[in-house]
């Protein structure tokens, strides 16, 4: 069973296994694009700087935690434990009986790196056949060839991951031209992703310290760090809200008078 959780004004599921699974088995057997977005803590800080933002939000199918940061406030070590979708890894490890090995994937990525990182990372888990193509937006190939070739395709999951704004652009220009069933958009958790499957130069691990370089290339994207941001930015929107709040009111005691 899940719920919904409210960070900062964003509604979050909180999904079992069973619902994630339940849940994505139905979008693969419908026919039109669904949307699940797994959002980072810096997606959340953003989410009300932009209107398209909010409207492609709203418009979206699930909205995922993609990392555990952004569940700091919900005793998070107890969700996982309960077996919650909490971050990025849980797609991959709440997948395994839904049949996604034979699912075909398309990828949407902003560079070279991110598709270096992402085809290594899948190809852990998936059968090397099941990436149809990986698109990188960073080339300024026309959008219809990239329309088209999808379509031509036919891939039943793409991964979307631009910077935002230009993932809800390309997404609100082209979520009905396409023939796909479900599209993850994951641009805000892929530099973490990057970080936690850092690439190991050759010559640190012939010196054995492939351990160390991991941990200190991962400094900024640990969780402890995160959370010490979250709780920094829950505090900002908090004052926010309570000062919007309080102008609101002026205002109501000046129209009165």
């Amino acid at each position: 069973m899940g719920t919904r959780l409210r960070i900062m004004g964003l509604e979050v599921d909180l999904l079992t296994r069973e619902t994630f699974q339940e849940s994505v088995e139905g979008f693969l057997s419908e026919d039109g694009l669904n949307v699940i977005y797994m959002i980072s803590l810096d997606f959340v800080g953003a989410y009300e700087e932009n209107e398209l933002v909010r409207e492609v939000l709203g418009q979206a199918d699930l909205i995922l935690p993609g990392e555990k940061a952004i569940l700091s406030a919900h005793h998070v070590d107890v969700l996982e434990t309960g077996g919650m979708f909490v971050d990025y890894r849980s797609f991959i490890d709440f997948s395994g009986t839904i049949g996604l090995e034979d699912k075909k994937f398309y990828f949407i990525l902003r560079d070279d790196r991110e598709a270096r990182v992402v085809r290594q990372y899948f190809e852990r888990h998936f059968p090397e056949q099941n990436c149809l193509g990986i698109f990188v937006a960073d080339e300024n190939q026309p959008e219809e060839m990239l329309v088209n070739d999808i379509n031509t395709k036919l891939p039943d999951i793409l991964f979307l991951s631009m910077d935002s704004t230009g993932q809800e652009e390309w997404i609100a220009n082209n979520k009905s031209r396409l023939n796909a069933r479900l599209c993850v958009v994951c641009g805000s958790i892929l530099p973490l992703m990057i970080r936690d499957n850092v690439h190991i130069p050759g010559w640190i691990r012939c010196l054995h310290l492939g351990r160390p370089y991991r941990f200190f290339a991962r400094i900024p994207y640990l969780n402890f760090f995160r959370k010490r941001i979250f709780k920094r930015q829950m505090d900002d929107y908090i004052t926010k809200k309570k000062l919007e709040g309080n102008q609101s009111d002026d205002g109501s005691m000046e129209r009165r008078n």
